[in-house]
């Protein structure tokens, strides 16, 4: 087996070793159901594919709107 200068044999100490959830455990996109709502008075909207609620400010009181 070969072996660098300085270093051992089996697992190293690699940076970021189990930080975070990984490839496939990470947060799933919302998809393009859904509506986008007011925190703030409750208005709610449908959601527009590539649009993202927060790119939105509520027509009613201006806030910015999330996803339902």
């Amino acid at each position: 087996m070969f072996q660098f200068e300085g270093r051992g044999r089996g697992r190293g100490s690699g940076r970021g070793r189990g930080r975070g959830p990984g490839r496939m455990g990470g947060p799933k996109a919302a998809g393009p159901d859904g509506k986008c709502v007011c925190p703030n008075c409750g208005h709610k909207e449908p959601h527009a594919v590539g649009e993202p609620c927060f790119d939105k400010n509520c027509p009613k009181c201006g806030t910015t709107m999330t996803r339902e």
